[in-house]
């Protein structure tokens, strides 16, 4: 891969208040001459404050690209993805960063990757950047290692002043290289919060087709729900989740390992028949309507499943990408061009 690949992201917050008022009231003397007692003002009924709504528990996500290639474990359902391509995987989460993965395979694609191999290469990569070691940034906790003939580098970047880093506090960064092939993982991270979801998430990349470097990456294996441990490299129902799909219970209440598309609605909407949402193909705009089927999963009339990603996106069982605006069925919503 020739060209340099750059991601930035933006984050938001909202600050809210509120108040609480009261009244109060008195009566008039009668032209009777005769001792009233004043009736007190009532006190001012304080108004409770509202209890914060607690999001409901959100799995974390196992995700296998769509050539079965490569598998990482992302942080949780908030992460969409947002490139699958056999050069490049891009995952994003508007509250904690970005993820970036890069593959490069071959002689020409060896010869003009920038693969920071030595910490004084990741510091040269950084001052590229405009940016000067020890006042705009450090780099921290750099390893190098070799298994079975794999240079496995890791190192993170920390910024001084995110203004000059794209908003971003930390840069995790770990590279498998041979002599003819690469990988090149680096997550971004926008606070100290989600520092350690981003770094665990990179940590868990994993390598399950044909590579050179496949012995220094293999796909970790991940619990079951009967506390067993399985491993996946196609992204099947056993116990690992393709494309950003994330567990939950089934409609008992009890896990039973099922692949569900919770996309943060509550237990009590994904067991509810009732519930409808229209979904659209990015292509042409048509509406879908699917349904809970009682079980978590998200299901159209023919019995296809569905999961949403975040508040936009939605993919079906075989990855094609659908959209959503958080509605009802009944409310219809025309592709944005």
């Amino acid at each position: 891969m020739k060209n340099k690949k750059i991601l930035a992201i933006l984050t938001i917050s909202a600050i809210v208040s509120a108040t609480a008022t009261g009244c109060s009231f008195g009566g008039d003397e009668p032209e009777e001459q005769v001792v009233v007692t004043e009736t007190p003002a009532p006190e001012a009924t304080a108004t409770p404050t509202p209890e914060p709504t607690i999001a409901p528990d959100v799995q974390d996500s196992t995700y296998t690209s769509s050539n079965g290639a490569v598998s990482i474990k992302l942080p949780d359902a908030t992460w969409s993805n947002k490139a699958d391509e056999a050069d490049m995987l891009s995952f994003e989460s508007p509250e904690q960063g970005k993820i970036l993965i890069l593959h490069g395979q071959g002689e020409e694609d060896m010869s003009s990757a920038m693969l920071p191999d030595t910490q004084d290469l990741a510091v040269a990569l950084e001052q590229a950047s405009d940016l000067a070691e020890g006042t705009d940034f450090e780099i921290q906790d750099y390893t190098a290692s070799d298994v079975e003939g794999v240079g496995v580098y890791s190192y993170t970047v920390k910024y001084t002043d995110a203004s000059k880093s794209g908003g971003y506090v930390y840069a995790i960064h770990k590279i498998y290289k041979s002599s003819d092939e690469y990988y090149n993982i680096c997550g971004s991270v926008v606070d100290e919060a989600s520092y350690a979801g981003v770094k665990a998430a990179v940590d868990s990349f994993g390598i399950a087709g044909e590579s050179s470097l496949k012995a220094a990456a293999p796909v970790q294996s991940s619990d079951s729900a009967d506390g067993s441990t399985e491993g996946s490299t196609d992204g099947s129902t056993d116990g690992t989740q393709s494309a950003g799909t994330d567990s939950a219970s089934s409609g008992d209440g009890s896990s039973d390992g099922t692949i569900t598309n919770s996309g943060g609605f509550t237990q009590e909407q994904l067991t509810d028949t009732n519930q409808t949402r229209t979904i659209y193909r990015n292509s042409d705009g048509h509406p879908l309507v699917i349904t809970p089927d009682g079980n978590g999963n998200w299901v159209d009339f023919d019995g296809n499943t569905y999961r949403f990603v975040n508040n936009e996106d939605v993919y079906d069982q075989n990855d094609v990408d659908y959209y959503w605006h958080g509605e009802g069925a009944d409310v219809y919503y025309m592709p944005v061009e």
